[in-house]
């Protein structure tokens, strides 16, 4: 019986409860007080579980600063003196305290501050108990949102669902810990580590216990929740994982196709539009989600008002009809959507593939939370689109609106809650702030961010236009009203005063990784890194879950040259987020400085798997392949980039890589590099044809041609092509305007020259056809000889040192012009 009470509360259907045995309970024992609970909770009446006696004489104690303390000590001492009746009793009050409080604050309807009064009944101590409750919820020196309602809620829910797990033996306390601290976590201010270690451990007893398997909570439901609750901390790898076993156990396959259609009334001609095609097998199994939300109690869709853009798209033909999707296959498909967006950068593409996704959710919505998130989901990807971002307000405020209307019940809207990232009240409210900003309506703007008093975002709002008067007059006030740590960090902010971190630092009693962040960041954004760095890691050491500042304070070590520190926050990074190539590129910079290029080759390898488009990772990516052998991957990179520029040219790496081939050094694979000798001329060519005036790429390309293939001599076509390139380069040369001016380009134009008549005698030694051999010879003494001539005539204009340099070399061109002279007679 009381696995089935358990099952009931994960379930939380209205009127589906057990039903109580025929044979009376005692009033006043354990198991009166359940069937209590479990009447309360099948009503929709979770509210008047807090009016009970019995449920106060378990909760309530005296007021006083400890107070939640006091109601810990009493509720495990009630759970340990007890069998499991007691223990789901107090899974059940905790339950039913976790709704409340995401009612309160997510889903709605509206809940009076009544069920707080019933426990502390005492209207003095009102706001004694609101900062109580705020020092409760505090995690990490991360503060809780200080207008969340009913917070002592949250806080019951902790001590009876987190604080008690370990004592209980209720079968579901696992998952509703798990629950709890989610919740938790979404009303603190940033991520904090500690809330999400509880979250990882109990996930992975539940895994391991395999709680799913003929339990209370479908598979594939399970399978989702799991993957947001990692994907909010940004392990985007283990919530890939979970999502793929969830589309496993729900049978159906999407896939993203294309179908004809037109998007505006004014197109004429039908073109190819991304789809979302859901294919389900015939083999599922298991419980499923299947009571539908009326349609008339969903939040309102807004329709798409413009002149140009249909509100939906218009397809040539009907698509194939397709299975009507359940509740939680519309949740897989939401959950797919925001994996998508965590794993791309934004871009046009992704925005277009994740609306793919949320016109096949909202196109039959049939769970009340699910609608919820995905039409704040498409709000946030319309507000970037001129043409649709007037909807995009529109329907944020009917979200905002929707959460204030009576209908439908609270179980109803808190069905798949978990499982569809759904934002808090303030959370709607503070987007269409910023899209009231982003628009130019400052004022309107100002007015959503002071009515909810999102401090941070008024302070930023300020700064932005350039007030920065008007955001530390703002904090000003509020800190004569009360002195907190988040308000002395925004008066930081304001005034780009140092010293209020400090005090904020102080005030936390060193506990702020708020303080230390922002004291960090202070001297980060003023480059000076060195000074930066103790403060990023003592914020880190109290928070490790802040991926901004890991980022930033490897980068402010790179520049510090802690080259092991740079690499160790990096390091971090990727294990957060793995596909941000910034961090894998700048972690692959530091193993370089260090000396390690065959690591910060691998690392490279991992930031072009996450971008494979910025040419800058893949200019790096040239620049240490070359280095340590890795010919034939540097060959390909410079291809890469030129696809991605248009045109690349290296003459450094160029010398190296022909060197190389002419050497048949051994490269990483154990293979000569002679071998690459083919590609390499590809290569070079690709190059050349792009850029038609480099001398040196010129050089190289004339250069490679006179190494002879594996196992073979140099050839009179290759000849030909070694002293054609040559000619090409100095033709490069001599065109710089005034290059025998310069005593470089002088002695680089010798080179070059010698280097054609020593090319000319050595090649035409061998060739059988005489005219064309007298042909060659005349050509290159005609462009030798007048390149002499400039220099000589220039030589006047020379220093002494000067013409120490260059006199050897036109000496050596001369002795080679007469050599073959002497070829010609």
């Amino acid at each position: 019986m009381l696995n089935s009470i358990e099952y009931f509360t994960l379930r939380g259907r209205l009127g589906a409860g057990p039903r109580k045995p025929t044979e009376t309970s005692a009033e006043g024992t354990d198991q009166d007080l359940l069937w209590f609970l479990v009447d309360c909770i099948s009503n929709g009446k979770s509210e008047d579980i807090f009016t009970d006696s019995r449920v106060k004489d378990i909760l309530c104690r005296p007021f006083s600063t400890s107070v939640f303390d006091d109601i810990k000590e009493g509720v495990l001492s009630y759970v340990k003196n007890g069998e499991r009746t007691r223990h789901v009793i107090a899974l059940l009050i905790g339950v039913s305290a976790l709704k409340l409080f995401i009612r309160s604050n997510w889903t709605g309807p509206p809940l009076d501050n009544h069920v707080t009064e019933q426990l502390f009944p005492d209207a003095k101590i009102r706001t004694e108990l609101s900062t109580c409750c705020l020092k409760a919820l505090e995690v990490d020196g991360e503060p809780a949102y200080h207008l969340a309602s009913n917070p002592a809620l949250l806080v019951l829910a902790n001590i009876l669902l987190v604080e008690a797990c370990s004592f209980s033996s209720a079968q579901t306390a696992p998952l509703w810990a798990c629950r709890c601290a989610y919740v938790h976590q979404l009303v603190l201010l940033h991520r904090c580590s500690e809330l999400y270690g509880y979250i990882n451990d109990d996930l992975e007893r539940l895994d391991t216990q395999k709680f799913f398997q003929d339990g209370p909570v479908p598979e594939t439901q399970f399978f989702i929740e799991a993957a947001m609750y990692h994907l909010h901390h940004f392990e985007v790898n283990k919530a890939q994982s979970y999502l793929d076993r969830a589309k496993q156990f729900s049978g159906a396959t999407f896939e993203l196709t294309g179908a004809l259609g037109k998007r505006t009334y004014h197109q004429q001609t039908s073109l190819p539009q991304l789809v979302l095609s859901v294919r389900r097998s015939c083999n599922i199994t298991g419980p499923s989600t299947d009571q539908h939300c009326p349609r008339s109690d969903l939040p309102k869709d807004v329709t798409l008002k413009d002149d140009t853009i249909m509100n939906e798209i218009k397809f040539s033909e009907e698509p194939p009809t397709e299975c009507s999707l359940t509740a939680d296959e519309q949740c897989l498909i939401l959950a797919t959507c925001t994996l998508k967006k965590s794993l791309s950068s934004p871009e046009p593409l992704r925005d277009e593939e994740m609306m793919a996704y949320i016109a096949k959710i909202t196109s039959d919505p049939k769970a009340w939370s699910v609608h919820f998130s995905s039409l704040f989901h498409r709000s946030r990807l319309e507000s970037k689109n001129s043409r649709r971002v007037e909807r995009a307000m529109s329907q944020l405020q009917c979200l905002a609106d929707a959460a204030k209307n009576v209908l439908p019940a609270m179980d109803t809207r808190q069905e798949l809650f978990f499982c569809t990232a759904l934002p808090t009240t303030w959370s709607v409210e503070k987007e269409l702030g910023h899209l009231f900003f982003s628009l130019g309506a400052t004022k309107s703007a100002l007015d959503v961010f002071l009515k909810y008093e999102l401090w941070e975002e008024v302070v930023s709002c300020y700064i932005q236009i350039g007030r920065r008067d008007r955001a530390e007059a703002v904090v000003r006030e509020r800190l004569r009203a009360e002195e907190t740590v988040l308000l002395y960090c925004l008066l930081g902010d304001a005034t780009d005063e140092p010293a209020h971190y400090v005090k904020a630092w102080e005030l936390s009693a060193q506990k702020s990784a708020r303080a230390q962040r922002s004291l960090g960041m202070h001297y980060y954004r003023k480059k000076q890194y060195e000074q930066a760095i103790p403060h990023l890691v003592k914020s880190l050491e109290i928070n490790g879950l802040q991926m901004a500042v890991w980022f930033s304070l490897g980068y402010a070590a790179l520049h510090a040259h802690d080259f092991e520190l740079s690499v160790k926050a990096y390091k971090r990074v990727v294990n957060i987020d793995p596909d941000n190539y910034e961090a894998w590129n700048n972690m692959a910079n530091a193993y370089i400085r260090m000396g390690d290029k065959q690591t910060a080759w691998r690392v490279l390898k991992e930031s072009l798997k996450c971008n494979y488009e910025d040419w800058r990772v893949w200019e790096n990516y040239l620049l240490v392949s070359v280095d340590i052998g890795a010919f034939e991957e540097c060959i390909q990179a410079w291809h890469r980039m030129i696809d991605i520029k248009g045109r690349h040219a290296d003459a450094k790496v160029a010398h190296i890589l022909v060197k190389a081939v002419s050497g048949g050094v051994v490269g990483m694979t154990g293979r000569s590099a002679r071998s690459l000798r083919k590609k390499l001329l590809e290569l070079f060519g690709r190059v050349t044809s792009g850029i038609t005036n480099d001398a040196d790429m010129w050089h190289c390309y004339g250069a490679l041609y006179a190494v002879p293939a594996e196992g073979d001599d140099v050839c009179e076509e290759d000849f030909e092509r070694t002293l054609q390139y040559y000619q090409k380069a100095h033709r490069c040369l001599t065109h710089k305007p005034k290059w025998e001016r310069e005593v470089e380009s002088c002695c680089e134009v010798l080179e070059n020259s010698r280097e054609i008549v020593e090319t000319c005698l050595r090649g035409t030694k061998t060739m059988t056809n005489a005219a064309k051999k007298q042909q060659l010879l005349s050509t290159v003494r005609v462009t030798i000889r007048g390149t002499l001539s400039v220099v000589k005539a220039f030589e006047a204009n020379y220093l002494p040192e000067q013409i120490e340099r260059i006199r050897p070399l036109v000496e050596c061109v001369d002795a080679k012009l007469d050599e073959l002279s002497q070829c010609l007679a």
